[in-house]
Formats: structure tokens, C-alpha cells, sequence
């Protein structure tokens, strides 16, 4: 934390005058690269002391223009009471604009987080006697899991400007590709909605004047309705479960030379001593070796296979104003029983709960014990998936891990094959976000659960 606070200090006060940073036309900071990398890419305070300026260089990102987003796509958590349609029928004047959309399989990468959709646009020319342009057309899309919307626009349609006499229709496919992954709160990938500048002409008028074009801006806008884009049902997630094809992006758990992940099993000095330290990306500084998971007495019901009462495995637990949730699911295809191996997936969703005050995750300690074990293994690092998340009052956090297992099963005793439980150390955050209010972090608990064979294995 002290080398934490020192670095917030010294990013600080080279932020003293970013709010008065220049910009260009097209939103382009009028600084040098280097003051750009030294002193933005990665400042653990943009979200605070230049808020301002992070939201005009947000104008240049992927040379679009964005706007602040909902947040409920923000976060997937949608009302209930918002009916959730693949496409809209909308009518504006003397056009009427319907789009369809779908999944297009074929061009969609999963594991690389790449969906792709197809969306149908078919616009109608409802007047007995206009003759109407199209001339530009602009969208604004928000990606689930972003928080802002990004506004695609341009001149006409398709690389054309039709034109639509009484009682004609227009129409025309194009694709989305999205960058984003499934999660159980929601269906939806994107929301959408648009708008068609037109103009009208007269009797005998081939095309629009300059004029009328007015810059693209034309007489009128006929309206694209909201849509989503949704996600197929053999892409979406159950519970709080995410898309097996993704489990790997947010893995936070690191391979040995086996198919385990070291803090599944037990410390190996001779391993250890052989592992380099391993650089996570570009943004990360290089992982110190691991030090050994401490050792606890293990619960004698798990010791024994005599559970008492139901296990369960998933959990829902509030401490320190954060709710921690966990559920676990069975991954077959990377599981070899006859190998005594046993792989699942964990989902965890962390929340802030706090009506008032940020928070940040610095550390995670987990317990786990397998059926017949006489120990539990402590797991403790810094850091959550390589990250120390910053979560404002309501906002969450959410991650996926596999946890192969090395276990002989007691079948004849119960279908419980580990136990898991454990806590997230957060500090709380003065009013600007950045400051740590205390040393002492507090501790936000992982409720026990459990890691369950299914009946049909």
C-alpha cells in the first residue's frame, strides 16, 4: 500500500493541470506521446482527478466519437420490466424503419471474445406522393460490459444514397462484430438504435442539392428503433456461470508442468525452485516466485465423506457492505476420471455495497480441501486475475477460474469432491477514489461451497 500511495502522489501532481490540456478538432490531445504514456495510459486516477479529460480522450478512441452509456448494459443487469427484442418496427414520418438481427456462427470467435451478428434494415417509403433521400445514417451501439456508447455515422447507405418513391422499399444486411463475453445476469450482447437523415424532392428531381444535404444533416431523421443483439442460447450462461469457450481469459489460477494449476495442488520445493517469474502482459511487472501454501487441519466431514446436510455449490455472502457470490459447474471435456481428474469452473461476482465509498481489491486467501484429505491448503496472493479493481458504490466485479482437480472420489459416501471457501482483502477509498483511508484492509468473505460431481458422471 506505501508504494501504492507514493505512486498516487507522484501521478498527482503531474496531473495539477490535465483538466487544461488542449485538444484538437478531431479530439486528439495536444500533447507529446511521452507526456501521454508517462502521465495518462494507466494513472490509477483518471477516474477521479481528470475525469474530464479521460472522457474527451475517449472522443479519439477507435477514431469514433462516444458518449457516456446506460448503465444497466454497463453492468448486465437489465429491469425485468425492459422487454428484450432482436429487432424494433419504428415509423417517422413517411418512413417506416424495421430491423431484424442474428447470430452469425460462422464469422464469431468465442474464445477470442468475438461475436458477431447480422442485422436486416429495411426502410419503407409509406407517402402517396414524396419522393424521399436517404442521405446518412448514425448509430449508437453500447457493448455489454461497456460503459460508453459508441456512435457509428456516415454518409449514406451502404456506400450509396437511394432514393425511395411512393411505395418503394429499401433494404439491406450488414454485420456487428463485438468484442465482448456472455455473463449470467443477461441475454444481450449490444443495444442499438439509430437514425436515417433524409430529404424530400420534388416532381421531377433526380437528387439532392447541396443544400439539402446539408452536410449530410438532410430535412428530417427517420427513426431506427432500440433493438439487442442476443445471445444464442448455447452461447449464454447459466447462473452465474460463464461460457466454457471463455474460461481461460479470466483464468486466475497458473499451470505447473501438469494439467493442474499449482495452488490446486500440493507444494512442490523442486518445481518451485525451477519456475521463473512470469510477466502477465505488458501493463504487469514480472509475478515473484510462489511462496508455499500454509497447511490447516481439514474439516473431519471431509476428511471422512460423512457430510451433514445438503452441500451446496454456490454461495451468497455479505460482509464489510460487500456481496461476494460464487457458483461452480462441472466441465466434463476437460476432465479425465479414470486419471482421477476432476475439472470445474468458478464463477465470482463481487459487489459494492456501500452507499458511499469505493473500494479497492488488493488480495484474495482461499481454503480448499478435497474429499479424504486430512489438510486444507491456503492460497493467498495479491492481486485478482493480475488486476486490483477499483469499485464504486453499486458497481461489480466479476471473474472466471478452473479448478482441476487431483481426487479419488467417495461415490458410495457423497458426490462432493472439494471444498471451498475463502475472503478478498479491500481497502476503503477516500471521497477522490485513489487515497487509501486505512492500512487495514478490510475483509469481504467467500462463503463455503463446494465443488459437486453431477448424478449423470
Amino acid at each position: 500500500l506505501t508504494k501504492h500511495a507514493k505512486e498516487v502522489r507522484r501521478k498527482d501532481l503531474n496531473y495539477e493541470g490535465a483538466d487544461e490540456i488542449e485538444f484538437n478538432e478531431d479530439g486528439v490531445p495536444m500533447v507529446s506521446r511521452e507526456y501521454w504514456q508517462e502521465n495518462v495510459e494507466g494513472s490509477p486516477i483518471r477516474e477521479s482527478k481528470v475525469s474530464k479529460f479521460v472522457k474527451k480522450r475517449a472522443m479519439e478512441e477507435n477514431g469514433r466519437p462516444r458518449v457516456p452509456g446506460e448503465r444497466d448494459v454497463f453492468i448486465g443487469e437489465l429491469d425485468p420490466s425492459i422487454e428484450i427484442n432482436e429487432g424494433s418496427t419504428a415509423t417517422t414520418g413517411p418512413l417506416t424503419v424495421e430491423v431484424n438481427s442474428q447470430y452469425n456462427t460462422e464469422q464469431s470467435d468465442p474464445p477470442m471474445r468475438k461475436h458477431t451478428f447480422q442485422y436486416t434494415v429495411r426502410i419503407t417509403n409509406n407517402s402517396d406522393n414524396e419522393t424521399v433521400q436517404l442521405l446518412s445514417r448514425k448509430f449508437f451501439i453500447q457493448t455489454l460490459g461497456n460503459e460508453h456508447t459508441d456512435i457509428v455515422q456516415g454518409e449514406g447507405v451502404t456506400g450509396r444514397q437511394p432514393v425511395l418513391k411512393p411505395g418503394e422499399v429499401f433494404e439491406y444486411t450488414s454485420t456487428a462484430p463485438l468484442n465482448t463475453r456472455p455473463v449470467a445476469t443477461t441475454i444481450i450482447a449490444a443495444r442499438m438504435r439509430g437514425e436515417y437523415r433524409y430529404c424530400t424532392l420534388t416532381e421531377g428531381q433526380e437528387t439532392a442539392t447541396e443544400e439539402q444535404i446539408n452536410k449530410g444533416e438532410g430535412e428530417a431523421g427517420a427513426q431506427m428503433g432500440m433493438f439487442y443483439f442476443v445471445f444464442p442460447e448455447e452461447q449464454r450462461v447459466k447462473k452465474w456461470w460463464s461460457d466454457d469457450e471463455d474460461l481461460d481469459d479470466d483464468d486466475d489460477d497458473e499451470f505447473d508442468d501438469g494439467d493442474m494449476p499449482a495452488i490446486f495442488q500440493k507444494y512442490n520445493p523442486a518445481r518451485a525452485k525451477k519456475r521463473a517469474p512470469v510477466a502477465r502482459d505488458a501493463t504487469v511487472t514480472q509475478s515473484t516466485p510462489r511462496t508455499p501454501p500454509n497447511s490447516l487441519p481439514g474439516d473431519p466431514d471431509i476428511t471422512s465423506g460423512n457430510l451433514s446436510g445438503t452441500p451446496n455449490d454456490s454461495s451468497d455472502t455479505v460482509s464489510s457492505d460487500v456481496r461476494v457470490m460464487v457458483t461452480s459447474k462441472y466441465l466434463p471435456e476437460r476432465s479425465d476420471p479414470a486419471k482421477t481428474k476432476y475439472c470445474f469452473a468458478y464463477n465470482v461476482r463481487i459487489s459494492n455495497e456501500s452507499k458511499d465509498r469505493a473500494i479497492q481489491l488488493v488480495s484474495r486467501r482461499f481454503e480448499i480441501q478435497n474429499i479424504g484429505s486430512q489438510t486444507k491448503d491456503v492460497v493467498q496472493g495479491a492481486n485478482v486475475t493480475g488486476r486490483q479493481p477499483v469499485l464504486k458504490p453499486g458497481e461489480n466485479f466479476e471473474y472466471t477460474s478452473t479448478a482441476p482437480l487431483s481426487v479419488t472420489p467417495m461415490l458410495d459416501k457423497t458426490r462432493v469432491l472439494s471444498r471451498m471457501s475463502g475472503e478478498y482483502n479491500c481497502v476503503l477509498l477516500a471521497d477522490d477514489g485513489v487515497t487509501p483511508l486505512s492500512s487495514t484492509p478490510l475483509k469481504a468473505e467467500l462463503g463455503t461451497m463446494h465443488f459437486i460431481l453431477p448424478d449423470d458422471q
